[in-house]
C-alpha cells in the first residue's frame, strides 16, 4: 500500500486522539517499518489491518466503521494532491465517473507499482449512481468514506448504501449512491 496513504492514516490518528496514542498503537502492533512512512514508497496492507484491528478493540468502534471514517479523512489529502487536473470538475457525480477513468490513470502513470481498486459504473434510479468496486484489498468501506469525503469537498448531500459486499463473498461490492441536493453545510 502506497506510503501517502499510512501518512495520513498516522495523521487522522494524531490529531483525533494525539501522539501518545500514536505510539501505544505503534508498541502494540509492531508494524514492520517501525510505524515511518515515505509517501511514495509501498508498505505492507497488513500493517494498516493491523492498527485498525488494535483501534478498534480499544476504542469499540467496528473496524468498518473507522475504516470508513478514516476513508472521509484521506479524501482532502488524496484530492488536494490529486495528479490529474480534477480542478474543472464542478460535481460529485462527474468527480465519482472520474475515479477510474482520469485519476486511477494517472497515479498508475507516476506510480507504476501502484495496486489501485477497479470501479466500474451504471445508472441507478432517478439521479442514483451504482459504482461496483473490486480490489483484492476488499476496502470497501474507505471507499465509502471516500465517497462522502467528496460529497462534502462538493458541497453535496447523498446517502450511500452497499447492498453486496465483497466480504459476503461478492465478487465485488456494489455501493449505490443516492444524490439529495446541497448540503445543508456551509
Amino acid at each position: 500500500m502506497q506510503g501517502s496513504i499510512f501518512t495520513a492514516f498516522s495523521d487522522m490518528v494524531i490529531d483525533k486522539m494525539g501522539m501518545d496514542e500514536w505510539n501505544e498503537l505503534l508498541e502494540k502492533t509492531e508494524p514492520e517499518s517501525q510505524g515511518v512512512y515515505t509517501s511514495g514508497e509501498q508498505y505492507e496492507d497488513s500493517e494498516l489491518v493491523n492498527m485498525v484491528v488494535a483501534l478498534s478493540e480499544k476504542t469499540g468502534i467496528a473496524p468498518e466503521k473507522l475504516i470508513q471514517a478514516f476513508g472521509k479523512y484521506l479524501f482532502k489529502s488524496l484530492y488536494d494532491n490529486c495528479p490529474a487536473d480534477v480542478s474543472a470538475i464542478s460535481n460529485l457525480r462527474d468527480f465519482l465517473l472520474s475515479i477510474h477513468s482520469v485519476i486511477h490513470v494517472e497515479v498508475q502513470r507516476l506510480h507504476p507499482n501502484a495496486y489501485l481498486p477497479v470501479f466500474e459504473y451504471e445508472d441507478g434510479e432517478g439521479t442514483d449512481l451504482i459504482m461496483y468496486y473490486s480490489s483484492k484489498r476488499k476496502l470497501c468501506h474507505a471507499s465509502v468514506g471516500l465517497i462522502y469525503g467528496a460529497a462534502q469537498k462538493f458541497n453535496e448531500k447523498i446517502t450511500v448504501t452497499h447492498p453486496e459486499c465483497m466480504h459476503t463473498g461478492k465478487d465485488r461490492c456494489k455501493l449505490v449512491i443516492k444524490f439529495m441536493g446541497e448540503s445543508d453545510a456551509t
